[in-house]
């Protein structure tokens, strides 16, 4: 995962597969996904997001490591 100059998450391809099978989003509906992502915390280089499908209410609960900017 990475964030993108406007804030947005980019997940890689396992990473969103990953999440749409947690939510239960079936592939009918992967190019629009019923999916909001909030950012809940920092902790220890951790960030933790919530993603919720927006028509179940099924939340998943997803943590990345911090890496260092190369800027």
């Amino acid at each position: 995962m990475k964030i993108d100059e406007e804030g947005n998450l980019e997940l890689t391809a396992e990473e969103n597969q990953t999440l749409m099978d947690q939510l239960d989003i079936p592939k009918n509906q992967y190019d629009d996904p019923p999916i909001e992502i909030e950012y809940t915390s920092i902790e220890e280089n951790i960030a933790q997001f919530k993603a919720t499908n927006t028509r179940t209410g099924k939340i998943a609960i997803m943590e990345f490591e911090l890496l260092e900017s190369n800027d």
